[in-house]
């Protein structure tokens, strides 16, 4: 019988929100958020981040260029193309990015309880979401591709964890597909994880070879033609060998090349920027994500072969759905397992985590219930410290906004100052005044570096650009002079060019302002 909430008192009010905190948990979320990317009522705060590159590819199809074939992109175009059409719709707006992240926390806040509650953690439950809300994402609000490959993973997770229906199946496929078109190696590796795990229930419960191969042909299905349908016009646009050297070929050869981080040694590569008392919490947050993932898995599986065949009240096939995702999550991300990569995929592993908590002892209660405390204390003061941050305003071409960094807002107004919207401008390692300010680029590449990364083609493409449309303003950096690679490095044309044609006019901490000469 549904209880109306007039006619509940307080104390049965407080146990019928514990039994169903997801209105509260997501208003919650939601609040948490909010603060954290802008300022009351409607100013966005500035993330900065690697965002910036998909932002400068929408813009850029926004002025009427074509996606592989007037500039590159190593991702599928599914983040490219979501923000094209946020601002086909509103136009270039700064406030796009911190709303996207908005929604995509509180959804993934909610994918996680929903995920948690499916496995009977009980009050347990709540700490998945809010450990990853407090410690992981907003550590990360960066609005890059990875985020929203993690969603759709998540609701591929989501859709089939309580059962595989051909309509349940079918749906996960297509997900997957989706989180492919935003991040290829992580779309990919979770279907592999989806193909497993049908082949696992198979062989427990003993179903018709049939029906195995009707729900893997259907999963695959799926997962193709969502890709098919996102990712046909630009490989026709742009030519199928464009978008395949584009996409695949330049990942397998070149990626790697692209300074420690887009390798093994990026792990904790990190964690000298949260050695500060200001982030011990995000101290706390870095040593969980690196102690739990992949540990946790191991773990399951440890429990799984010990209590599996005694403990039957446990939902061993959606744990194992989970820990097979967690661990393909983790596998699309280890060979550069970067802090930031690690943030992306920890949800699955957090759920687990809690799973292994559940244990009525007492020390797995304490450590549950002082981790939940923890958090909640952390969702009030870490938005009450935002709002009290110092605080600066820009009115940027792409609309008023907050600095809460006092280097970013002195290099945003300089070049502000310096530019207007439309002009070409050449961020040099800098993507991110392009979006930003309105600026075009010059050149194919959002970004250049001392690696093999950028391509001898794309230097002299960069130049020419240069020359053609006359650019006044280059940003220029000393890493961009000491590759640690020289046989990689190709910039050399570039800076005989910048030398012959460019002075230095401001010098900044990050980076250097060069003024064409005439």
């Amino acid at each position: 019988m549904d209880i109306s909430s007039a006619s509940i008192g307080p104390r049965t009010k407080a146990q019928y929100l514990l039994r169903k905190p997801q209105p509260w948990l997501l208003f919650a979320s939601f609040v948490f958020l909010y603060l954290h990317l802008f300022i009351p009522p409607f100013t966005p705060i500035w993330t900065g981040g690697d965002a910036m590159i998909w932002l400068h590819d929408a813009h850029r199809m926004l002025d009427g260029e074509v996606l592989y074939r007037d500039f590159v992109q190593i991702t599928l175009p599914g983040a490219d193309l979501l923000y094209f059409a946020a601002f086909k719709v509103f136009g270039l707006r700064m406030w796009i990015p911190n709303a996207m992240l908005l929604v995509v926390g509180v959804t993934l806040t909610w994918l996680s309880y929903f995920i948690a509650t499916s496995i009977d953690l009980g009050k347990a439950a709540l700490l998945p979401p809010l450990l990853f809300l407090t410690l992981v994402y907003r550590n990360r609000l960066d609005a890059t591709h990875h985020w929203y490959s993690t969603l759709a993973i998540l609701a591929a997770l989501a859709v089939a964890i309580d059962r595989r229906s051909m309509r349940r199946v079918a749906m996960s496929g297509a997900l997957c597909g989706l989180a492919t078109c935003f991040t290829q190696s992580a779309g990919l590796a979770v279907l592999l994880a989806f193909t497993a795990f049908l082949y696992w229930e198979h062989r427990k419960k003993s179903t018709k070879l049939r029906s195995l191969i009707q729900q893997e042909a259907l999963l695959i299905g799926l997962f193709v033609t969502a890709i098919l349908i996102v990712t046909s016009y630009f490989a026709w646009k742009a030519g199928l060998a464009r978008f395949i050297y584009c996409t695949l070929i330049f990942n397998l050869r070149y990626y790697g090349s692209f300074a420690g981080a887009s390798t093994w040694r990026g792990y904790m590569i990190g964690l000298p920027s949260f050695l500060q008392w200001q982030r011990l919490p995000g101290l706390f947050g870095f040593l969980l994500v690196h102690a739990l993932v992949p540990l946790v898995y191991i773990l399951f599986l440890v429990r799984y072969q010990r209590h599996s065949r005694q403990a039957s009240g446990e939902h061993w096939h959606r744990l194992m759905l989970i820990s097979l995702v967690g661990v393909a999550s983790f596998l699309s991300v280890a060979a550069a397992p970067t802090w930031a990569r690690l943030y992306y995929v920890a949800l699955p592993a957090l759920i687990l985590f809690a799973w292994l908590l559940k244990p009525a002892g007492r020390v797995e209660q304490f450590l549950c219930s002082a981790l939940c405390v923890f958090a909640m204390i952390l969702m009030v003061a870490f938005p009450i410290a935002t709002q009290r941050h110092w605080r600066a305003y820009l009115d940027l071409p792409t609309g008023r906004t907050a600095f809460l960094v006092r280097d970013a807002y002195e290099r945003y107004g300089w070049v502000a100052s310096h530019t207007r919207p439309s002009d070409f401008f050449f961020g040099g390692w800098f993507p991110e005044f392009y979006f930003s300010l309105d600026l075009r680029n010059p050149g194919p590449i959002p970004f250049i570096a001392p690696y093999e990364y950028t391509r001898p083609g794309e230097v002299h493409e960069v130049i020419d650009g240069l020359e053609k449309h006359h650019v006044r303003m280059v940003l220029w950096t000393s890493g961009l002079d000491l590759p640690d690679d020289p046989q990689g490095d190709h910039l050399g044309p570039l800076r005989a060019y910048l030398r012959n044609h460019y002075r230095v006019a401001r010098d900044f901490p990050e980076f250097e302002v060069w003024i064409r000469k005439d």
